[in-house]
């Protein structure tokens, strides 16, 4: 009896120890969450106003004589995809990687793995892999968006792709989010309603609209990098939630089986000191 005691004491250290860890994460992965979901926020006004400007532009400019707006004569495409550096972040890597899976894409097609969970998944496949980016951590470096956008713009200007797809988390609250596969090229002309009267641009929409795409570009990029990232921190944050919850319910429940055991010990003890006293 004294060994099941002392086994379910020791089991009761390691919940705490569980417990205290769990909880330290939770704690810094909601801070974080918050400081990237205000960060996402904020760029979002920002990021609605290029989307309308660009938008009202393209509706003004004629797609087929910018190749941007049609799929040209290349063979394969691009498919940019986003998971995260670290683990303990629930199902978010997991629906990256059942998208990626149930997506049609070919040995012959490039692909820019960011993240290490990603790069490790897909390490021995017979994509032609662009290592160019994959030292990429979190979208705190502006700079490789930048670059990762520059060279989009520069790809598909040149012909090298058909399509270029992204393929990241969408947020839709701090406990729902979808792993969504965006087609960044080639363009969609969005006409919401008809243009009346069409606005005067100088110089004309055709030039106006090539000097815009590369910051549509860039926009559009950083955008779905900020919600990836809002969206991990959600998971992490909801994952270590979970696991405090579950820490605490094994903590009760051993402490009750604990102060049974003792009980037990101690029912036992005197029975043999009153039978002893009895004889």
């Amino acid at each position: 009896m004294a060994q099941a005691v002392t086994r379910i004491k020791k089991r009761i250290k390691v919940v705490q120890g569980s417990y205290k860890i769990t909880s330290t994460m939770k704690l810094v992965s909601t801070v974080k969450l918050k400081r990237w979901k205000d960060k996402m926020l904020a760029f979002k006004d920002y990021s609605q106003q290029i989307d309308e400007l660009s938008s009202l532009v393209f509706s003004c400019a004629t797609p087929k004589d910018n190749h941007f707006f049609t799929n040209n004569s290349a063979t394969k495409k691009l498919f940019i995809i986003i998971a995260s550096s670290l683990g303990l972040c629930g199902s978010y890597n997991n629906n990256i990687f059942r998208l990626v899976d149930e997506t049609e894409i070919k040995p012959e097609d490039d692909v820019i793995l960011l993240g290490k969970k990603v790069q490790n998944r897909y390490q021995n496949n017979e994509w032609q892999k662009i290592d160019t980016f994959k030292d990429y951590s979190t979208v705190k470096d502006e700079e490789l968006i930048a670059d990762i956008s520059d060279f989009v713009y520069t790809a598909y200007q040149q012909k090298h792709y058909s399509e270029v797809h992204l393929i990241y988390t969408t947020y839709i609250n701090t406990l729902l989010f979808r792993a969504t596969d965006y087609l960044v090229l080639p363009l969609k002309k969005v006409v919401d309603k008809e243009i009346v009267y069409p606005p005067i641009m100088e110089p004309d929409p055709q030039t106006l609209g090539e000097a815009l795409i590369p910051l549509y570009l860039k926009n559009t990029i950083y955008a779905k990098f900020l919600e990836s990232e809002v969206c991990e921190h959600a998971a992490r944050s909801n994952a270590m939630d979970n696991a405090t919850k579950n820490a605490e319910e094994l903590f009760e429940e051993l402490s009750i089986q604990f102060n049974k055991a003792r009980q037990s010990a101690i029912t036992q003890e005197i029975t043999e000191i009153v039978g002893a006293a009895n004889t």
